[in-house]
This record gives C-alpha cells, structure tokens and sequence, in this order.
C-alpha cells in the first residue's frame, strides 16, 4: 500500500477586483499584463504608472480598475501566473522521469525551474522585489506544492532514497534551492548559470542520498 503523502499547503486564489469571463475581457486583462511586464522590465516598477500601462494595452484607465486595483495588484497577478506556470512545468516534468531515479527527478527539478526563470530574468527580479505580502503568499503555496510533487516523485523513484523523512527531505530540497534561485537573481545575475544548476544539482543528489543521520558524523 503506497505511503500517504503528507500536504505542505492549500491552493488558494488572489482577489481580483473583477476576474475575466468572457473571451474580450480575457484578452483585455493579458494586454494589460503583457503591458505591464514589459513597462516593469524597461523603466522598472517605480517609473511605470497604471496609466502608461493601459496606453502600452490599447486600454483606458478605467478598463485597467475594472481588473487591477493598483500596481501591487498587477504585480501579484504576474506572481499567481507565474507561480501556477512553475507548478505545472515541474508536474510534467515528473512525469516525464518518473521511476528513473533520484538524479533524474533532480535533473529534471532543477532544470525546469532555472529554465522558467531564465525566460525573463529582469522581470522576475521586479517580481521578487516589489512582490511583499502578495509573494510571500504565492511563492509560499508553490512552495510547499512543489515540495509535495517533490515527496511524490521520490517515493516513486524507482531507486533508494537515504533520507529517512521524504516529507522533511522533500521540504529541505525545495526551499534550499529556491532560496539559491531567489538570490542568484536578487543578488547577482552572473551566477545564475550553468553552474548554479550543477552546484544546485550536486547539492540535492549527495543530500538525498545520504544515508547517515547527524550523530552519525560526530
């Protein structure tokens, strides 16, 4: 009988002021995004307006309220999607490997994750750095979601795993290398690489596959 797998987290939804239904609106709210990504990535969050922002989507003001209560609100949206994108990746990508072992599952995490952010770096730092309340929310929920694919996809490996709590190593993985991702990007684009994805990569196999508990080493 397979293991239960223990939740990290729920998966909740942001407010919006007024969510799309219909296929125009749709189109409306991606302009507007779309406007906004490029506006935060060329003149950066602080000199880009909301009213810049609906000239760059075709759209009036108004139209931009009807959806987005500020700035902060559009960052937050950008943060969801990209979060929700993230998720579904890394779900595929698990699929893709599932029962060829540990480095593939790692391969194959880390991988996807430096590839979604390597697509728009500029953007995903002013994603980090105006994100506050709103990221800390949405990259905590993928967070732990990724964490619980994570657990999953090394209980069916297909090869031993070291750690004696998937649950704990799974959590410990996750936030390590996200935490790295997170800074690489913060910090100094020049070590978001080739080279962290080894480093990344080595970090998470040795560790996985470590078989002796601290007291072991003393």
């Amino acid at each position: 009988m397979p293991a239960k797998i223990r939740k990290f987290g729920s998966n909740q939804q942001i407010a919006v002021r007024r969510r799309p239904r219909q296929g125009r609106s749709v189109m409306t709210v991606d302009a507007i995004l779309e406007a906004a990504k490029q506006l935060f990535v060329r003149d950066g969050f602080d000199a880009t307006s909301t009213t810049r922002i609906a000239a760059a989507a075709g759209v009036s003001v108004g139209s931009l309220y009807e959806y987005f209560t500020s700035k902060e609100a559009l960052v937050a949206k950008l943060i969801k999607n990209h979060c929700d994108d993230l998720l579904e990746r890394i779900a595929h990508a698990f699929a893709t490997v599932e029962g060829q072992g540990v480095a593939a599952i790692v391969d194959a995490w880390v991988d996807t994750t430096v590839d979604a952010y390597a697509e728009n770096i500029e953007l995903h730092r002013v994603l980090l750095e105006q994100g506050k309340v709103s990221r800390l929310h949405h990259l905590k929920r993928v967070s732990l979601a990724i964490a619980d694919l994570l657990e999953q996809a090394l209980r069916t490996c297909g090869s031993e795993v070291g750690r004696p709590d998937l649950h704990l190593a799974a959590f410990v993985v996750e936030s390590s290398c996200e935490a790295l991702v997170h800074r690489a990007i913060l910090y100094t684009e020049d070590l978001f690489g080739y080279e962290l994805r080894r480093e990344m990569k080595l970090m998470a196999s040795l560790y996985l596959r470590a078989t002796e508990k601290p007291n072991d080493a003393e």
